[in-house]
């Protein structure tokens, strides 16, 4: 959301001279117009302006990209004064509910980044890196946009590379219209009066306001199209524990291992994509139900193998809170810029390994599914135990079974 422009940010001469009060004009209104934020904006978007490039054509670089953000911050304050910032719903509609950071729920203004991500889409060759580097994984292939997530390119529809050129060419355009509608109120101390100066002002901030969110409201369709594709494993790991944690609660333990065993197939298979040396190391079958067994059995298996197992199941349950968490904690689309979810997956594979003698020794007893009747394995059971391990790293907490 854009913020007022302040004083302090305002050259000398869009001020005065400091200590020095400014003139009255003898009308009320004007004067206490003249001390707002509403009025600096307008001064510093004037001043800006000469500075701008043509974003259509000119080179974006490390100079020119704050001054485009800063006047952009100027035009959301003045629009705002003006009630032609009209609310900017779909930035929260088209989010994706997985998606880091969580959207603005009441989005307004303009975001400089619209205008990096318009030049990166149509020419990357006059786009400084430092701008490259605002709009994360967007790159070429056979000189065609694309996003880079995960190893795989997701591309942009004509109509966006297109649109992208018109929209940028429209905001050069209405750069030097409103800036031009501004100067002969402020130069002239709104003379003709503030309510004909703000209904000349109106029209020229509506056509913007209707441009740029044409054309962003084009932008983030695509962005949730794409963010949806990226995010479907999570979608589906989300969908699995969703029905494990189901079942768990009504007590159909039979459903409960097979909805384990399908989210551990899930996070394995998604473990071997994101981290290639764990491809060579194979889970075995029913991981969950044995790593249980062992515990359930514990009287015939070595302590060694009951820790492990023990770790199996600690760890499957850290993995399924994050999951269960997702929307609320939110991922970054470029899934090894998750720390903690790259780190639990590694660290439930590592498990699972070290746990397989373990687990083959188990598998060859009688399943637990036909003799045990109580106080089986459920998030319920294990999340307190689990979230105290993780506050006492260095201490041994039991699970029992």
């Amino acid at each position: 959301q854009a913020l007022p422009v302040t004083p302090s940010r305002l050259s000398p001469s869009a001020m005065g001279k400091k200590g020095k009060k400014e003139k009255s004009t003898g009308r009320p209104d004007v004067d206490k117009f003249m001390k707002t934020c509403d009025y600096f904006s307008m001064c510093e978007a004037v001043n800006l302006q000469e500075t701008l490039p043509f974003m259509s054509s000119d080179f974006l670089d490390d100079f020119s990209a704050p001054k485009i953000a800063q006047f952009l911050m100027c035009v959301s304050q003045i629009a705002e004064w003006a009630g032609t910032d009209s609310p900017k719903d779909y930035r929260f509609k088209f989010h994706h509910p997985f998606l880091h950071p969580v959207p603005n729920f009441f989005p307004r203004g303009y975001k400089a980044e619209v205008v990096y991500v318009a030049k990166t889409i149509i020419e990357q060759k006059t786009v400084n890196r430092s701008i490259l580097a605002k709009c994360p994984f967007i790159g070429t292939v056979a000189d065609k946009p694309v996003h880079h997530f995960n190893g795989k390119d997701y591309g942009f529809p004509q109509e966006l590379v297109d649109g992208s050129e018109a929209f940028l060419r429209a905001v050069d355009l209405h750069v030097t219209k409103i800036t031009t509608a501004i100067e002969p109120g402020k130069n002239s101390n709104f003379a003709d009066g503030l309510k004909a100066f703000k209904a000349g002002l109106v029209q020229q901030l509506k056509e913007f306001d209707q441009q740029w969110v044409e054309y962003e409201l084009l932008y983030m369709k695509c962005w949730h199209r794409i963010h949806s594709e990226v995010f479907q494993p999570i979608g589906q790991l989300v969908d699995i524990e969703k029905r494990l944690t189901e079942a768990e609660v009504i007590g159909a333990m039979e459903q409960k291992q097979q909805l384990e065993n399908e989210l551990v197939l899930y996070v394995e298979t998604l473990t071997n994509r994101l981290v290639e040396e764990t491809a060579s190391h194979k889970f075995p079958p029913d991981v969950i139900p044995l790593a249980e067994a062992c515990v359930f059995y514990q009287t015939k298996c070595t302590e060694e193998w009951l820790n492990l197992c023990k770790h199996v199941l600690k760890d499957f349950m850290e993995l399924r809170l994050l999951i269960t968490n997702v929307d609320k904690d939110r991922m970054k689309p470029q899934y090894h810029d998750n720390t903690k979810f790259i780190r639990l997956l590694k660290q439930f594979h590592k498990s699972v390994i070290d746990a397989g003698e373990a687990l083959e020794f188990v598998s060859k007893l009688p399943k637990i599914l036909y003799v045990k009747t109580e106080k089986w394995m459920s998030k319920d059971l294990l999340e307190p135990e689990v979230l105290q391990m993780q506050a006492n790293l260095h201490k041994t907490v039991p699970i029992t079974g």
